[in-house]
């Protein structure tokens, strides 16, 4: 309505060949156009503060994929590492390094996070994914016949179809060992693989590790259970694990035999090119770092652990206590560690529950605490690189949202939810996610894509 007053006004003027500046009616026209101009301004102001309010709500439910973050409790200890609670919000203290981070929850948004270029792969058992590599090739198994258990070959899946990873498999009961999860990039891939056959009892990990190198494009087989501990029969270990590896070995944790009928889960370290493996001594999930390893030690109960510490890969017998946990009325343990490059991510959990984990975030090596995360879950399946830290439940039923927490300036995305295959995972370099997508009963279809 303004700027047809406006064309009118300067059409008279023209017509007339003065200016209409000074006459009554002139005046008035003017008057009235300033109110106009008044009331437009003022309903952009209304405008601007409704759409602000709107879009600050939709970023507090995750509207736009992100995650609702609710803050527990502020910083409070002032950085001390004396291992006091001091009101911190956590049931448990830390010695050894300081906690003074803020304690949140995170909770699902309204709607999942786009990924850029994504692609996927899976929902009929053919493909299984376990990381994704880059932003076109993904590190899992491949069968061209899912009807057959024994088919399973590891393999690089990418947008067009699947390469394997090594000879066809071989087809027999004793022989055979599945693939399933590992870590790696473009130059190494290390993974697990267990033996299936028709006599597989109930709670026997009969493991192989096996180490894939891009340089010469072979797969060798750095250790199993059969040939640390001389049977087939080894105890699964309570807590998932997945190998991991730095330049020169590659680490894993399982049950060892100890004299002549007890157990004990040790830290296991295996050279990449081959050779003995060695033995850390008790504990459990094992992080592998530049030059050396990162893991649990110290048993409180099966799973839980009291410190984590790390050893040099030219001393790793000599390890080093890096924290300790100090409960309260109830025990706690270390129950999950994860690294890449300055970053740090330990989880800790009850031993007596099951709806209830803090992952504490560090940076520089445990030189300065970031963010303490509270989720309702006894356990948490986690991944990390340099740019994002993601996580899920697992195999749990309940709670099964996923999320990815952003280093750099704690943005937290809501990636879905995948009842009982909660287990997001991000490539060591960048920002390429694998996310996982099933209700629980068919076969998980996988999305990968970048993070924005």
């Amino acid at each position: 309505m303004a700027s047809h007053f406006r064309r009118d006004a300067r059409a008279e003027g023209v017509a007339n060949g003065s200016s209409s500046a000074g006459k009554p009616g002139s005046r008035k026209a003017a008057i009235v156009i300033g109110l106009t101009l008044l009331a437009l301004a003022l309903l952009g102001i209304v405008l601007f503060v409704l759409w602000s309010r709107t879009n600050g709500e939709s970023k507090e439910s995750g509207s736009r994929g992100e995650a609702n973050v609710e803050t527990v409790s502020p910083k409070t200890d002032g950085g001390n590492s004396s291992g006091e609670p001091a009101g911190s919000g956590l049931p448990f203290s830390l010695t050894g390094v300081s906690s003074n981070a803020p304690v949140v929850k995170v909770k699902e948004g309204e709607a999942k996070a786009s990924l850029a270029d994504e692609w996927t792969f899976g929902g009929d058992y053919r493909e299984i994914g376990s990381f994704p590599i880059d932003g076109s090739t993904v590190f899992g198994s491949f069968t061209d016949d899912p009807d057959n258990l024994l088919s399973y070959t590891p393999a690089l899946i990418g947008t067009s179809g699947a390469k394997r990873l090594g000879g066809a498999p071989v087809d027999a009961g004793d022989g055979y060992f599945e693939p399933q999860d590992g870590t790696g990039n473009s130059k190494q891939v290390v993974w697990r693989s267990a033996r299936v056959n028709d006599s597989n009892a109930f709670g026997v990990d009969d493991w192989q590790i096996s180490c894939w190198s891009a340089k010469d494009n072979e797969v060798r087989v750095l250790a199993g259970a059969e040939s640390v501990n001389g049977r087939k029969d080894t105890p699964s270990i309570v807590g998932e694990v997945v190998p991991t590896a730095n330049d020169d070995y590659a680490f894993f944790a399982s049950n060892v035999l100890a004299g002549d009928s007890s157990w004990e889960c040790d830290v296991l370290a295996m050279p990449v090119d081959g050779g003995d493996v060695r033995k850390l001594g008790e504990g459990s999930f094992p992080a592998g770092v530049s030059g050396g390893v990162l893991f649990a030690t110290s048993r409180v109960s099966d799973g839980h652990y009291a410190k984590v510490c790390s050893a040099r890969n030219d001393s790793l017998a000599a390890a080093k206590t890096r924290l300790a946990v100090k409960s309260g009325s109830d025990q706690w343990g270390v129950t999950g560690v994860w690294a890449s490059g300055n970053y740090r991510a330990v989880s800790f959990s009850p031993v007596n529950g099951t709806d209830q984990t803090y992952v504490g975030l560090w940076s520089g090596d445990f030189e300065k605490p970031v963010i303490w995360l509270a989720i309702p879950s006894g356990s948490v399946v986690a991944s990390m690189n340099d740019r994002w830290f993601v996580w899920g439940s697992g195999s749990q039923g309940e709670n099964a949202g996923m999320y990815a927490y952003r280093w750099s300036d704690g943005k937290t995305l809501y990636l879905g939810t995948a009842k009982g295959y909660s287990r997001p995972a991000v490539s060591e370099d960048g920002d390429v996610v694998m996310v996982p997508e099933t209700d629980g009963n068919d076969a998980a279809r996988y999305h990968v894509g970048k993070l924005d």
